[in-house]
């Protein structure tokens, strides 16, 4: 399949029978916003399909569990910041869980690789890529002007002479990054530069090169805000170490935007994936991000939740038409699938994710089958429906088209019908009731 590549600003073909993919999962000190959910679901996408295809996947993810922001959350809250890390790591692994996510291979906490960090930037640092001031330790940039700011399309001199980072009298250079953070506040952890903490672009760089042996990855996936600065330095340690490129294929998708604004703590529309899954489906999500081609931004409103809804309404106002042709016609639903329908969707899969027109296929089936049943031309109607299921398994749905009818119901429908054709309407009312809670009328 083709997937478009960041760095090189290109498409590239991926054509393994095992794929290593890394992804930056969350900083837990609060809950994740449903634009978090974008790379979620997309990686999600990805590898759904690619497992589907007979690919075995190595997905490794990270948890951010030393971090500013836990250290003052738990402050402000007087709470110590494990209490912090295990209420928001609860709440995202159940987020996980309503999103119907297929879980990382690994999904490690950064505490449980401090040694292993040490000695990461102490091998910067004999490398002479990284420097320590008195217990504070900074990559540095100088040594790699070839190569820095290539992921983002940035040059060093524009970032300097643009006032985008905060000056330090410590650093060689102004763009120079902590890797290791001497401190007194907070967690702390032993390492051979004194106590501290590590630095956040470590983090997922020193997970990569530990479980994929220094190797080249092949995806690496994340969200458009952290190409820069986070990925650029993540990509320019791992050069440094073993100069390599740190992936082959750099996935980005687009920002994430409420009515029309990007979402802003101070703008007061920053809406909680929690939140979002306590009133709506993931489907209706997933729907959603499926709408738009990944690299695209895309806006949440109103309108396209209703788009959603009525989506998934057709979903199951077809599956009550087919339980009620199965009973009527007494028809067997075969195992079957349309390989055409099958090829289709991988054709758009593997061009770059197209999910959109995946969309548009989907749409295609569904009027089919409405035409075959309205024909009464049921022969094909299995194959298309197991085609269908299929697409929405592989999309990571939980929803389906219903193809099974028990006896009890069967028997429950003929007895509604029954009453219906000797006028005891309060008993058809009664069974209807009945046959509504089953999701046949």
């Amino acid at each position: 399949m083709k997937l478009f590549d960041t760095l090189t600003q290109t498409q590239k073909e991926i054509n393994k029978k095992v794929i290593n993919i890394y992804s930056c999962g969350p900083t837990i000190y609060d809950y994740i916003h449903i634009g978090n959910a974008r790379p979620i679901i997309l990686m999600d996408t990805l590898i759904r399909f690619l497992e589907s295809s007979g690919v075995k996947v190595n997905f490794l993810q990270n948890i951010t569990d030393i971090d500013d922001k836990i250290i003052e959350k738990a402050l402000s809250e007087n709470k110590t910041e494990k209490e912090i890390t295990d209420k928001y790591l609860s709440a995202f692994l159940d987020n996980l869980n309503k999103l119907n996510i297929r879980r990382p291979n690994k999904l490690i906490p950064i505490s449980e690789r401090i040694l292993e960090m040490d000695r990461f930037i102490s091998k910067l640092v004999n490398l002479d890529a990284a420097y320590n001031v008195n217990g504070d330790v900074y990559f540095d940039i100088q040594k790699f002007t070839d190569e820095y700011g290539k992921l983002s399309n940035k040059k060093i001199q524009d970032l300097i002479s643009g006032n985008r980072v905060e000056v330090d009298i410590k650093k060689n250079n102004p763009l120079d990054f902590s890797i290791w953070k001497k401190t007194n506040k907070g967690v702390m952890f032993n390492s051979i530069f004194g106590k501290g903490r590590p630095g956040w672009h470590t983090e997922c760089v020193l997970l990569v090169d530990e479980y994929f042996s220094g190797e080249t990855i092949d995806i690496h996936l994340g969200g458009i805000d952290l190409q820069f600065p986070h990925h650029e330095n993540e990509r320019i340690q791992f050069i440094a170490k073993n100069n390599k490129e740190l992936a082959n294929i750099w996935m980005h998708n687009g920002h994430l935007t409420i009515d029309g604004e990007k979402m802003s703590k101070s703008l007061g529309n920053v809406m909680t994936l929690t939140n979002f899954l306590n009133e709506y489906s993931s489907d209706i999500l997933r729907w959603i991000f499926l709408t738009t081609y990944y690299k695209q931004p895309l806006n949440i409103s109103d309108d396209i939740i209703e788009q959603a809804k009525k989506f998934i309404q057709k979903i199951d106002n077809l599956s009550k038409k087919i339980k009620q042709v199965i009973i009527t016609e007494q028809i067997t639903m075969s195992g079957y699938i349309d390989d055409n329908i099958l090829d289709e969707f991988k054709i758009h899969m593997q061009d770059d994710l197209n999910t959109s027109r995946v969309l548009t296929l989907i749409e295609e089936v569904l009027k089919d089958i409405n035409r075959l049943i309205s024909l009464n031309e049921l022969k094909a109607l299995s194959t298309k429906i197991n085609s269908l299921n299929y697409i929405f398994k592989t999309l990571g749905f939980s929803m389906c088209v219903n193809v099974f009818a028990s006896e009890e119901e069967k028997d429950i429908f003929w007895a509604w019908k029954k009453a219906v054709s000797e006028k005891e309407f309060e008993k058809a009312d009664e069974i209807r009731a009945i046959l509504i809670s089953k999701g046949i009328l």
